[in-house]
């Protein structure tokens, strides 16, 4: 075989290909040996070539396995017309695709971000009784979950349930980050109870996930009876768990808890990462516990623990919050001698500073230092900026830079209308959305979402409904988060008929809503 093979190899067209197989045109070769020819063989178009050999010339018999094989060569090459055509040349030579053929299928397209395509093939396969397994299940519900499509992954897990499959961990841990990420948070929570029924013990992945989806959406009482249940069925802790824990804790001002179980990590065998130290450090800072939080911070420098500039960022902060202020400036200076770059927040955090503090003049030589530097000015100082000129009465100025967003040169217009909305500028922020829909220059779908919020704080539902058709015009899809502001900006306008019309027409369009909307 390997002597035919490379001879095979040698070959530079489909004409040459058939001249080197003329001598066994009288079958000498089993169909067996040809297809274990064929999947040697990885280039596509040589595959192909050998299939159609296979068929015109020596006529054998069509084997599944052969199709199944060029299938694979040419899905892997990216050559998805080409994969149509051979499927329905199996159904004309009367080849039942098997399970094998459809799982190729789905998850080359499902791969290549084609998931309507992806979700076809896995409808035929049901139409021909085909049977799926755990395997093809879960990459397609991973591969939705990865594409944020939270709908199609709750279908597709519900199609393996209904086909008698029982998901596995994995699984099933996909479906809760799954149902958080669609703010299904009933329906989240009650997975660890049918994994329970199920016979699929839940592990530490589960638990932690389901506490990651909980403090994500700020539900910390949630994730305290989460964790209460992990320690009373003895579910092992790990870093993940304890430092969302230690965050949890200082959420809901449970200092003695977080510290408690920040210091008692080495004794349970787990070593703190530098996420365990920031996290600590912010609950110190909240708490007021300066001390505490500058002893753990010079103690992580003499014992060599890893920092970064959540690190710094954080000190700096309790630095403004003691009215330390220079201080605070000379972490700046000692993070960058430790190779250490600043970031945005570090640089919004100085200048809040020195604006508390009145001293404008040094947040205001900074600000410009930074825009002439070519640093990328995010939203955050640009809004801190906004707030320090008119905490100290400079309206003119304030206005300068709202201005300039109106009519931004050095930064897009999609981050000056978000830089606006998030500081609750409506009347500026609509005049930039205005101009940069009607030249065409929204296609970031969290810049229509930013507009409907700061619309519906403001109690504008004229203006949210505007937004909303502007955004289904241009083919986005709105969140539930987003539609759920839209249906009660219709019920404020007392157009029910068009809130359910809206419902309906979500819904048939695959969004998931989170427990609290409903119609």
């Amino acid at each position: 075989m390997d002597e035919l093979l490379a001879s095979i190899h040698q070959t530079q067209n489909e004409k040459e290909l058939f001249s080197l197989l003329s001598t066994y045109k009288d079958r000498q070769l089993s169909i067996r040996f040809m297809v274990s020819l064929l999947s040697r063989e990885n280039d596509w178009q040589r595959s192909l070539a050998l299939l159609d050999w296979v068929h015109e010339e020596a006529k054998y018999t069509p084997s599944v396995f052969a199709y199944n094989v060029v299938l694979r060569n040419v899905l892997r090459a990216k050559q998805f017309d080409i994969a149509h055509g051979l499927f329905d040349e199996m159904r004309q030579r009367a080849l039942a695709p098997d399970r094998y053929t459809y799982s190729t299928l789905i998850t080359s397209f499902g791969k290549e971000g084609m998931f309507d395509s992806a979700l076809s093939w896995l409808q035929k396969m049901e139409q021909d009784r085909v049977s799926g397994d755990l395997v093809l299940y879960s990459n397609l519900i991973e591969l939705s979950r990865r594409l944020c499509d939270y709908s199609k992954a709750i279908s597709i897990f519900s199609r393996l349930k209904r086909s008698g499959i029982t998901p596995d961990l994995v699984a099933y841990n996909s479906m809760i980050n799954v149902y958080g990420k669609a703010k299904l948070f009933k329906e989240a929570r009650l997975l660890i109870k049918e994994m329970n029924e199920a016979g699929v013990l839940p592990n530490t992945v589960s638990y932690s996930t389901l506490l990651s989806v909980y403090v994500e959406n700020q539900k910390f009482l949630e994730a305290l009876s989460v964790f209460a249940e992990m320690k009373e069925v003895n579910c092992p802790l790990d870093l993940t768990t304890c430092n969302i824990m230690i965050d949890v804790y200082g959420q809901l001002d449970m200092v003695k808890e977080a510290d408690r179980l920040f210091w008692s990590l080495r004794k349970m065998d787990i070593e703190p990462n530098v996420v365990s130290y920031n996290t600590i450090l912010r609950v110190y800072g909240e708490a007021e516990l300066f001390g505490e939080a500058i002893h753990l911070f010079r103690l992580m420098q003499r014992k060599d623990i890893e920092q970064n500039v959540v690190t710094y960022n954080t000190m700096i902060k309790i630095y403004g919050k003691t009215m330390e202020h220079e201080k605070a400036t000379n972490l700046v200076q000692e993070m960058q001698s430790r190779g250490i770059e600043p970031n945005a927040i570090t640089y919004s955090t100085i200048i809040s500073i020195w604006g508390k503090a009145g001293k404008l003049d040094r947040a205001a030589t900074l600000f410009q230092k930074l825009r002439s530097s070519g640093v990328e000015i995010d939203q955050v100082l640009y809004q801190t900026m906004i707030v320090a000129y008119e905490r100290v009465g400079l309206m003119g100025h304030a206005k300068r830079l709202l201005h300039e967003l109106k009519l931004p040169d050095n930064i897009p217009r999609e981050t000056a209308i978000t830089i606006l909305a998030k500081a609750g500028r409506t009347e500026e922020a609509t005049w930039v959305f205005r101009q940069a829909f009607e030249s065409g220059e929204v296609k970031d779908i969290s810049v229509f979402g930013s507009m409907i919020n700061l619309y519906s704080r403001n109690q504008r539902y004229v203006n949210v409904i505007e937004v909303f058709e502007k955004m289904r015009t241009a083919g986005y899809f709105p969140d539930s988060n987003a539609i759920a502001m839209v249906l009660n900006a219709y019920g404020k306008q007392r157009e029910f008929e068009k809130a359910d019309t809206v419902y309906r027409e979500m819904q048939e369009e695959g969004c998931v809503f989170p427990d609290e909307i409903g119609i």
